[in-house]
């Protein structure tokens, strides 16, 4: 069985002239794995990803390997794969090889950069994809960490459309000497008070902030809200200076 995959693999090759890579297949006990791995994986994780390997009786992603000048392989990504292809008895398992020669440099550079370059998960998403699985050996497949799956477990949804805050939105326009005068204002708030907790208003506040820029309209004799609301900034620095 061996002898046909190597002479499949040796044809496929040779179609791959333009390729960076060459396909091989061997022992995983014979491939030489890192001295030095930055990448570590917990014994829960690793014994998932043995029993997942030994379920599938081969790898589902391939290692790659450098081809050094004794002829030996030696891994540069999926160390912890090759380690567990080892552990759940595989004869042999396929892996992409690079030929030429690499520095030692370029040896760690290629390692860590499988390392470093991947994706995140959306926790959202990982959430409604792992509510999908309902088969416990199924689930023990996903290889999700026990922490993680804890974490999981907890997180509840809720989004924006099903809690939508009820608000209203004062717009007002001032000139640019209004606008350096309540930045001031502002400014001189947030000292005063800046060990207190700030927290959105409610909807009454609207109301409450509504009514008083009516009523000072009302009795200064004032048309627009601007105008009406740089009055109220007024007197809140009177107010301020006094205390």
């Amino acid at each position: 069985m061996d002898d046909k995959i190597r002479a499949t693999i040796t044809q496929l090759n040779a179609h791959l002239n333009n390729m960076p890579y060459r396909l091989d297949y061997v022992p995983p006990g014979e491939i030489r794995l890192l001295d030095k791995n930055a990448r570590y994986m917990s014994q829960e994780m690793f014994q998932n990803l043995v029993a997942n390997i030994r379920r599938d009786g081969a790898l589902s992603s391939l290692p790659l390997c450098w081809r050094q000048p004794d002829g030996t392989l030696l891994v540069l990504s999926c160390n912890h794969r090759v380690q567990a292809a080892v552990h759940a008895g595989l004869e042999g398992i396929l892996v992409f090889v690079i030929d030429r020669e690499l520095t030692r440099e370029e040896l760690v550079a290629i390692q860590l950069s499988h390392n470093a370059i991947e994706g995140r998960d959306d926790p959202v998403i990982l959430k409604e994809l792992w509510d999908e699985i309902e088969m416990i050996d199924l689930k023990m497949y996903a290889g999700l960490d026990s922490e993680i799956v804890k974490e999981l477990e907890k997180m509840e949804f809720l989004s924006i459309a099903e809690a939508r805050p009820d608000f209203k939105q004062i717009l007002l326009l001032f000139l640019p000497e209004e606008i350096e005068e309540i930045r001031q204002l502002m400014e001189d708030i947030d000292m005063i008070f800046s060990g207190d907790r700030n927290y959105i208003l409610s909807r009454s506040h609207y109301d409450e902030v509504f009514r008083l820029i009516v009523d000072v309209k009302e009795r200064y004799n004032i048309i627009n809200n601007p105008t009406a609301f740089m009055k109220i900034v007024q007197f809140a620095r009177e107010r301020m200076g006094q205390g």
